[in-house]
């Protein structure tokens, strides 16, 4: 018998916690449409002709510059680099960012990375809260 009723506690603590991970996934999905209705609104407050004619006068400025660019000039410097130097430069500078890389903590990385996730997490479900509040 104390099995049947160690069998029952068992199920009833697996359905609490699906319905809590339901609910904290339900809040976190509340709070991502508050995130999301938050940007939208920031979007329908841009100007989009005025972002058009500033991107276009920036088009013309840059297209201006490039004309101006003295493309025989250009290739001659490039024909003047010693590139057996180069070469050179860039192998030692990929050796000692090998080392680097290597000395980077991959586990400590990742739970960075893990802990960021939840609190970005757990900052949703508090959006979610405020907003089935």
């Amino acid at each position: 018998m104390g099995e049947l009723k160690n069998l029952v506690a068992a199920q009833q603590d697996v359905v609490v916690r699906a319905k809590n991970a339901g609910r904290q996934a339900l809040l976190a999905g509340l709070g991502l449409v508050e995130v999301l209705k938050v940007e939208g609104e920031k979007l329908q407050a841009v100007d989009f002709n005025a972002k058009a004619e500033e991107l276009k006068a920036k088009a013309l400025e840059l297209k201006g510059k490039l004309q101006a660019v003295d493309v025989k000039a250009e290739a001659e410097k490039l024909q003047a680099i010693d590139l057996k130097a180069k070469a050179e430069e860039l192998k030692a500078l990929a050796l000692e960012l090998k080392g680097k890389v290597l000395a980077v903590d991959a586990k400590a990385e990742v739970e960075k990375l893990l802990a960021e996730v939840q609190k970005l997490f757990a900052e949703l479900v508090a959006k979610g809260e405020q907003r089935a509040a």
